[in-house]
């Protein structure tokens, strides 16, 4: 499947990278921004503060409102060498007095500091002339010594060339955040598909793996240390599926062998019934024979159908708290002609109670009695025993029959599995009880254990939860 572009772990990174570049060269260059336009509003203050305690000293030096009206020029002097300076000054009532840059226009009206207090921060103001000139202004009353007549003093301070320079700066903050974006982007990019090279290798590892090939794993050595629990994680899941595969094809050949032998006994002995004419008594033989088989085949069938529904919880349970030693008892009483038959005999020792589904119980029970039985050797007992243990209820089936190999355990509960490889008792288990055992106790939601006792028994235990004290 071909990855499409946009949905590259690379290019999704860089872009990223790049994002949070953009975002990192915003923020410190806004910081870098507002501090330069806070240093140069403090600068322009300072010399506002200058300016204005000096045209409040030279006002309260003044012989009237009158003679600073006549003579200016003092004040004009003291602004000498501020081109950017604007000095408005205005008798009590308004009257024009002296407006150093008349060209630049009038100002907006200003809230006035009283005669004996100097401005603070909050009086200074960012206004516009009326013919656009960006200033920073102050206004405050200022009154003449010998005569206490108060003037309107206004100082203002062109900031023009200031606002040119921050608008400079953010244009330069911003092409700065834009090319270190655009290089972060690039730069992650090279990076990250030199960092990512470890899982193209993984990827072409993963490509060689076939069904026929599960046993090779990846190289968990060569993978980066933050990929390697990816990759054992993966590779046991390759272990799962091929033991899963393993399985399967041994279940394969397990059902061909055992479909086969009753195929082959109805094909042969039809064959050899149909060879010659036969009496109506031999042919009611053959047919009684192959009812067994078709008998066998019907009960085989019937289990695997068992088998695949219990798979997908196909099969619907009807919970009841039960009786075991009844149970027990009905299921050594079906069993005891086989086991006289055989020279077995069964015990039951059961004071407890299970919550299960009755048929699926009895079924699951009935399926290791038949076992017991069947390896148990005449004179012996086989054991049917039921209590309470840990808030579950356990019922085993305890026989002393041959032990079982250890490396026949783990499959002991597969299908069609049998411990002896010569299948000698094929004809009468079909190699699917324990395995529906197993279903059984898995729809209940408990287990079955395989043990050895003490006394060399074999020990079939199942574990049924939640039950009934």
């Amino acid at each position: 499947m071909k990855l499409v572009a946009p949905r590259s772990l690379t290019v999704r990174l860089a872009l990223l990278f790049a994002l949070a570049t953009l975002l990192t060269f915003t923020l410190v260059g806004s910081y870098l921004y507002y501090s330069l336009a806070r240093q140069l509003e403090n600068h322009d203050d300072q010399e506002l503060q200058g300016k204005v305690t000096l045209m409040r000293h030279l006002v309260g030096k003044a012989a009237s409102v009158q003679a600073i009206r006549q003579d200016p020029h003092l004040f004009i002097d003291a602004g000498l060498g501020h081109d950017d300076l604007l000095l408005i000054l205005r008798s009590a009532d308004g009257t024009p007095l002296l407006d150093t840059r008349p060209d630049v226009g009038s100002l907006p009206a200003l809230p006035l500091t009283a005669a004996d207090r100097m401005p603070d921060r909050e009086s200074r103001l960012n206004l516009r002339t009326s013919t656009g000139l960006p200033v920073r202004a102050t206004a405050l009353w200022a009154r003449i010594d010998s005569s206490g007549e108060q003037v309107q003093v206004i100082v203002a301070h062109n900031t023009s060339d200031s606002l040119a320079m921050l608008a400079s700066y953010r244009n330069q903050i911003l092409g700065a955040a834009l090319a270190g974006a655009a290089f972060a982007a690039l730069l992650g990019y090279v990076l990250l598909r030199r960092g990512l090279q470890p899982t193209r290798l993984i990827a072409q590892q993963a490509h060689l793996i076939t069904a026929q090939r599960l046993d090779r794993g990846l190289d968990v050595a060569s993978a980066p240390y933050e990929l390697q629990q990816l990759v054992v994680a993966f590779n046991e899941m390759l272990d799962r599926l091929h033991d899963s595969f393993q399985r399967l094809s041994q279940f394969s050949a397990d059902l061909a062998h055992d479909l086969r032998t009753p195929i082959n006994n109805l094909m042969v002995q039809t064959q050899v019934a149909l060879g010659q004419p036969r009496t109506s008594e031999e042919y009611q033989g053959l047919l009684e024979s192959n009812v067994e088989e078709y008998e066998r085949l019907a009960r085989m069938l019937d289990n695997m159908l068992f088998l695949a529904r219990a798979d997908h919880a196909h099969v619907a349970l009807s919970f009841e708290v039960l009786d075991c030693h009844l149970e027990l008892q009905r299921i050594a009483d079906y069993f005891e002609g086989v086991a006289a038959d055989t020279g077995v005999r069964l015990s039951i020792d059961a004071n407890a109670q299970v919550r299960a589904d009755p048929i699926l119980l009895r079924r699951a029970i009935s399926n290791l009695v038949a076992n017991a039985i069947r390896y148990t050797a005449p004179g012996q007992t086989v054991q049917l025993q039921a209590q309470h243990a840990d808030g579950a209820t356990v019922i085993s089936v305890s026989n002393p029959g041959p032990p079982i190999a250890d490396a026949a355990i783990p499959r002991l509960f597969d299908r069609f599995y049998r411990v002896d490889p010569a299948r000698s008792d094929s004809a009468s288990s079909t190699g699917l009880g324990l395995a529906i055992v197993q279903s059984i106790m898995k729809l209940h939601g408990g287990q079955v254990d395989l043990s050895r006792s003490a006394d060399q028994l074999t020990v079939f235990s199942l574990r049924f939860p939640n039950a009934q004290e």
